[in-house]
């Protein structure tokens, strides 16, 4: 495991100068969105020699004044750079603001699904609840059961982000899945859209995959099923896992979560285990994928997840984050299970935790 930050060797002059770009961070934010959504920083990808004030003028929608305030903080944003002759041209930053997939889904997601909302971060943390819900509707009490309502663009955001982190690991863990156990029956819990599922039925044969989820969140999953024409391989089990008694099946060999129990407060993470521990067969396995900061490889890995955990806490439930290597152990093990193995280094940032009762 890494701790990237056991010290921090730094001067006082670099520490205040960091600090002043923390406090204005929310700007810099803002005004990179805006370069990106006026075709600013793509206009300067497409003119390695760079370009004026004047010949963005032209090839943009937006006026002198707009493009100098916004280009003077790209440039304090490292995001361009400018010459004494006051030629811009992007830098290795704006580069990958705007052509690597990862940033750009991240950054989609701060904007539509987190950023109004995080105003209300200290209040989430003070009453426990995610304040900062109420910019899309004031009487959500989480965000999960209402996906399918959010509008268009975050739609959009929030299944890009919750597909980027579990979806590139998918290939991988089913590939080990396959190797270790060879299942025939998988129950895949709080299933999503299905794309696990969707992905298991085309890497294994003749496994059959059950997803256990919400209504609301079933009725996306067969549309996609459907659309993939696995409706014979797939079926679906309507559960409210937080129920006292949710009804579980009992026959599969794995019982699958991918980044769902991070959607829950401990307690509930203990509830949900001691009831699949109840309903699953002896010889089972549980397997957990979830994105782990201290088991990173990369400081800005780490640094991403633990600003995941903020947005479970302002807009999500207000409980719940990304686990640590600790927490998720001491939790599973309360539960009345074991560790069999954890595999790190799946897709962008996940480990797979396998369990045994």
């Amino acid at each position: 495991m890494t701790n990237f930050y056991k010290k921090l060797d730094i001067s006082a002059f670099d520490a205040i100068s960091k600090a002043q770009k923390i406090v204005n961070g929310p700007m810099l934010f803002q005004a990179t969105f805006s370069l990106i959504e006026h075709g600013v920083l793509k206009a300067l990808d497409e003119s390695p020699k760079g370009l004026t004030l004047e010949q963005l003028k032209q090839q943009t929608d937006l006026s002198e004044y707009a493009l100098g305030v916004l280009l003077d903080m790209g440039a304090s944003g490292e995001i361009v750079t400018v010459s004494d002759e006051g030629v811009y041209t992007l830098s290795k930053i704006g580069f990958f603001l705007i052509n690597d997939e990862m940033t750009k889904i991240n950054m989609d997601f701060i904007k539509y699904i987190c950023y109004e909302g995080a105003d209300k971060l200290d209040a989430s943390l003070v009453q426990r609840k995610p304040c900062g819900l109420a910019v899309f509707n004031k009487d959500w009490q989480t965000i999960y059961p209402y996906l399918d309502k959010l509008p268009g663009k975050a739609k959009e955001a929030w299944f890009n982000w919750d597909h980027l982190y579990s979806q590139t690991a998918f290939k991988d863990a089913i590939t080990k899945l396959n190797e270790l156990y060879k299942p025939k029956t998988i129950y895949d819990v709080g299933g999503n859209t299905g794309k696990f599922a969707i992905a298991c039925c085309n890497q294994i044969d003749d496994v059959k995959v059950t997803i256990l989820d919400l209504p609301s969140q079933i009725k996306m999953a067969k549309e996609n099923i459907h659309a993939h024409n696995l409706d014979n391989q797939i079926d679906f089990q309507a559960v409210d896992i937080l129920n006292q008694d949710p009804n579980l099946p009992h026959d599969a060999d794995i019982w699958w979560m991918s980044q769902f129990l991070d959607c829950f407060a401990p307690e509930h993470v203990l509830h949900i285990l001691s009831n699949i521990s109840k309903a699953m067969k002896d010889d089972a396995k549980v397997c957990i994928l979830e994105p782990i900061a201290d088991r990173q490889k990369f400081e800005a890995s780490a640094y991403s997840i633990n600003a995941g955990s903020l947005y479970f806490t302002c807009m999500a439930n207000g409980y719940s984050r990304f686990f640590s290597t600790k927490m998720l152990t001491e939790l599973v093990t309360k539960a009345g299970f074991k560790v069999e193995n954890i595999i790190d280094g799946l897709g962008i940032s996940n480990s797979l935790f396998i369990l045994s009762k």
